[in-house]
């Protein structure tokens, strides 16, 4: 028969004369409906399993006896829950002997008595026994499994181990709660964790507020400019981040910017050739510019019947490779090739009708380009800006080319009824 062994760590016990310990088998123990720690009763009872296998039963049960030869457990049901979990998964003998104390007090006092004096271990206990036994080599994982906690915890509380020696001592007497010490322990940084800590005022030492204070200089990965560049080419070029939960944060916002106007100048260089009076990069939205600037639009052309055939063999072909593609089975080594293909014949399509947009070349020398990126991190390139500067001498030309064309126009008119003028008066003397 298995026997459950107890540990030697001290444990406050409810004080009581009236009990015995004596070893019951586990299949005569069952929970008690008095016990009165019924909020989350459930909760954690697998960790606790595997903590009971690796360590032994720390404390151990408090029962009455009842009719039957049954012994109800009358103090923490989880640990009967976890013994039976053991015995459901074949870890423990469903008969094993388990220690435990026999009372014949007011079950529900007891049950209440034993949750209330139970000295619980304190979070920093916790934290630095996770640590010594990370640096004594113990994988995060392990220690996990032989303790009974999630990875996760695990991992949080190594992160923890991991402030400022100051910053732990006032986690050690309270100053401070675990929420604020997880958002301070978002820097690596000691001295970063202490300036944050120790000059920000009591009223503003809230988590979100110290994660704010805290990641000013940080930038998200979700934010537009980290989108932009590309986590992986932050990485490349020598960038460091940092997580907390589920949010990645880089670190060297000016290391960011620097690659993210490295890549808007790359672009700028290629609209340049197109003879535009400026070029400007920004890294702000293009919207920032509407206030006080002016606009050109381009004028489509019709299509010539070349373009016309090119964009109708096209869209067959494009129509051909996406039937194409369709039909191949997932995996296929073709897939990748074809649909390169149809991307560049995709391409095409759309570089046809842009091409037949166009600038007037005197409107051109008055306006410029912004190289931006949108709300999304996408780069922008924004046509056709007018500075506020230029709008009065863009005004003037278009004026001039409003005259042009009514006298154009009216002049034409002159011509086409003069010549009706003529016809008729010809069609009068000839007896028409």
């Amino acid at each position: 028969m298995d026997t459950i062994a107890m540990t030697n760590e001290t444990i406050i016990e409810p004080v009581s004369i009236r009990a015995t310990i004596e070893p019951i088998a586990l299949s005569r123990l069952v929970p008690s409906k008095a016990n009165v720690r019924r909020v989350n009763a459930g909760v954690g009872v697998s960790e606790l399993a595997d903590s009971i296998e690796a360590h032994g039963l720390i404390q151990n049960l408090t029962v009455r006896k009842v009719k039957k030869g049954k012994y109800e457990v009358v103090a923490d049901s989880r640990r009967l829950a976890a013994l039976n979990l053991l015995v459901k998964e074949g870890r423990l003998a469903g008969d094993a002997e388990i220690p435990c104390s026999v009372r014949d007090d007011n079950d529900n006092e007891l049950s209440l008595a034993e949750n209330v004096q139970r000295e619980a271990m304190h979070m920093m206990d916790e934290i630095l026994s996770y640590r010594q036994l990370a640096e004594d080599g113990m994988a995060p994982d392990l220690i996990a499994s032989r303790f009974g906690r999630s990875v996760i915890t695990v991992r949080q509380r190594l992160k923890l181990a991991n402030l400022s020696p100051k910053v732990l001592d006032e986690l050690r007497t309270e100053d401070m709660t675990i929420e604020q010490a997880r958002a301070l322990a978002l820097s690596d940084s000691h001295e970063e964790q202490e300036r944050v800590w120790f000059e920000a005022p009591s009223w503003n030492r809230d988590p979100r507020s110290l994660r704010s204070l805290l990641t000013q200089e940080h930038v998200r990965s979700t934010d537009r400019l980290a989108c932009f560049v590309g986590l992986e080419a932050y990485e490349v070029a020598g960038g460091n981040i940092t997580r907390e939960d589920s949010s990645t944060f880089l670190i060297d916002r000016a290391l960011l910017m620097q690659l993210a106007m490295a890549e808007l100048e790359q672009a700028a260089e290629a609209v340049k050739s197109e003879g535009w009076a400026w070029v400007e990069t920004s890294l702000e939205t293009s919207s920032l510019y509407n206030s006080g600037y002016g606009r050109i639009y381009p004028q489509t052309r019709a299509l010539t019947d070349e373009e016309e055939t090119e964009l109708s063999a096209l869209a067959e072909t494009c129509d051909a490779l996406q039937e194409q593609l369709e039909g191949y089975e997932e995996g296929n080594p073709a897939i990748e090739a074809e649909e390169t293909k149809l991307a560049d014949i995709q391409q095409r399509i759309g570089d046809i009708p842009n091409a037949a947009r166009s600038y007037e070349r005197q409107e051109i020398a008055l306006a410029g380009c912004i190289i931006a990126i949108d709300h999304g991190g996408t780069l922008q390139i924004n046509r056709g800006y007018v500075k506020p500067e230029d709008r009065e001498a863009l005004a003037k030309l278009q004026l001039e080319k409003a005259a042009n064309i009514a006298n154009h126009s009216s002049t034409r008119t002159t011509q086409l009824t003069t010549a009706v003028t003529t016809m008729s008066a010809w069609t009068r003397s000839s007896g028409y």
